[in-house]
């Protein structure tokens, strides 16, 4: 019985107002593996730098690449001002947007991630992450929702699907950004970090937790822990990510009272992670083995630093590929998500909600 239903929209967004355009770079997918496929409209490719901005995303889509080898095609429209057709709210610098597919079952989401760890027979944390899950949802939200892309990798809808799997928008002027990591100019975000934290959103790194009261869950929320065998739903609470039902907390979920998206990590000084919910200016930000183990339990498979239960959470998964950037997150919109970064202060934050279509 095929149960991936048709999708609305998620949305992160970005500041700067913009027209939707037309098609530009697609890339191939090689056999048995996962292939970012960057679609940049005319928005980007008209820029004065087009080069270095299309070169930048790409090397941050190519470190997922290279880590994960489900063999899937994620589809992703990039656009300078806009997301999916909308205009970036003022002050964010970066956004994104997913298709999101429901509604589901805890059941339903247990079952397909246990059967895509059997299809990854390295993926020994997603096959214990999934055994340590409760037996039943008791409290919170009980529908669930799946990302477009997550659902590719878990072989509900085709891999090859030429569809859009999601939207990533820039915006600001060029000269907010620095397109090298690891030459981050004080006063600037680092353009890498940006890219990197949105697509991590795109590939299913993403919460219903929207709200005092949220809908829906995603997949990601299932690893979300207030204590040993207890799953969270709470805006405000204290929780953690877990693979391991709950026991090992291997980084705290923001809770700030200044918003931003629950999915993302709380700052915690000196650990600068991509997908902190606040980032500063001009200071690198690296992507860390926990952030890889975050995607490897949504059912993205291959050995990588990421690929094991409870290893070395702060450890670099890449070192420090991508500087300083301000990630999107998201303020909800009909039938979308978005999330946004602000521009123009030197700490910035990351808000997203969902709503979805049945």
């Amino acid at each position: 019985m095929k149960r991936v239903q048709k999708p609305s929209r998620r949305l992160h967004s970005a500041w700067f107002g913009a027209v939707a355009c037309s098609v530009g770079l697609a890339i191939a997918a090689p056999a048995a593996a996962l292939t970012i496929v960057p679609k940049f409209d005319s928005t980007i490719t008209s820029l004065s730098n087009a080069t270095a901005v299309e070169a930048a995303f790409n090397a941050a889509a190519k470190d997922y690449d290279a880590a994960f080898n489900n063999a899937v095609n994620v589809n992703i429209n990039i656009s300078w001002g806009s997301v999916a057709g909308k205009a970036l709210p003022g002050g964010a610098i970066g956004a994104s947007s997913d298709n999101l597919y429901g509604y589901f079952t805890y059941a339903q989401i247990k079952s397909d991630l246990l059967a895509s760890s059997a299809r990854n027979s390295a993926d020994t944390a997603l096959a214990a992450a999934v055994t340590a899950l409760p037996a039943t949802v008791t409290t919170g939200p009980t529908k669930f929702v799946l990302p477009s892309a997550e659902a590719k990798a878990l072989g509900l809808i085709s891999g090859t699907s030429t569809s859009l799997d999601g939207y990533i928008g820039f915006g600001g002027s060029t000269s907010s950004y620095s397109f090298s990591p690891t030459s981050v100019l004080a006063g600037t975000y680092d353009f890498e970090a940006v890219a990197a934290h949105e697509i991590a959103e795109i590939l299913g790194r993403m919460s219903g937790i929207d709200s005092s009261v949220p809908a829906w869950r995603s997949p990601f929320d299932l690893f979300r822990y207030s204590a040993p065998g207890v799953l969270d739903a709470g805006y405000n609470d204290a929780a953690y990510f877990s693979v391991d039902g709950g026991i090992t907390a291997l980084k705290a979920f923001n809770n700030s009272s200044s918003g931003g998206d629950r999915s993302d990590w709380r700052v915690i000084t000196g650990l600068h992670d991509v997908q902190d919910a606040f980032q500063t200016q001009g200071s690198p930000y690296s992507l860390s083995n926990v952030d890889l183990t975050a995607l490897d339990v949504l059912g993205w498979g291959g050995g990588n630093a990421g690929d094991t239960n409870l290893g070395n959470p702060t450890g670099q998964a890449f070192g420090l590929v991508f500087g300083p950037g301000s990630v999107p997150e998201p303020s909800s919109w009909a039938l979308i998500v978005l999330g946004f970064l602000g521009l123009g202060a030197s700490l910035r934050r990351i808000r997203s909600r969902v709503t979805v279509q049945a």
